[in-house]
């Protein structure tokens, strides 16, 4: 979903749709807000991404997500995973590239450590919810 982070860009990419998204917004801290509120609460989620000349917009609930994409038109893709497989990706390519995600919005070698635990003890509780 979030290639590694280099110059205050990463990629995105989900379903049929890849964009660039951009160091204005803190997207690891967004998502995990987004992840945990929805998790938490069981409602859908919409995370913010800019692209630096657009923007676009993940949409997420139990069963599907959507991807907004605004540009010069307004285009919606249409993604068939819910928001559990979703906040599965997030951790693991935030996790995958840790060192470079912590100086994200940070571009002068200040290191944030972002908290993925509480994200994580949710994705395991409701897989075991699941199960029963």
């Amino acid at each position: 979903m979030l290639s590694k982070p280099k110059y205050g860009w990463t990629e995105f990419k989900l379903g049929d749709f890849k964009s660039r998204a951009s160091y204005l917004t803190n997207i690891p801290q967004d998502c995990i807000d987004a992840f945990i509120y929805g998790l938490k609460n069981h409602k859908p989620i919409t995370i913010f991404f800019d692209a630096e000349g657009y923007e676009f917009y993940l949409v997420s609930d139990y069963y599907s997500s959507y991807i907004i994409l605004d540009d010069e038109e307004t285009t919606v893709y249409y993604i068939n995973k819910g928001i559990k497989e979703i906040a599965k990706k997030f951790v693991h390519d935030i996790e995958r590239n840790y060192e470079a995600w912590q100086l994200w919005d940070f571009p002068c070698d200040v290191k944030r450590d972002y908290d993925l635990s509480e994200l994580k003890n949710l994705l395991i509780e409701r897989k075991c919810e699941n199960e029963r």
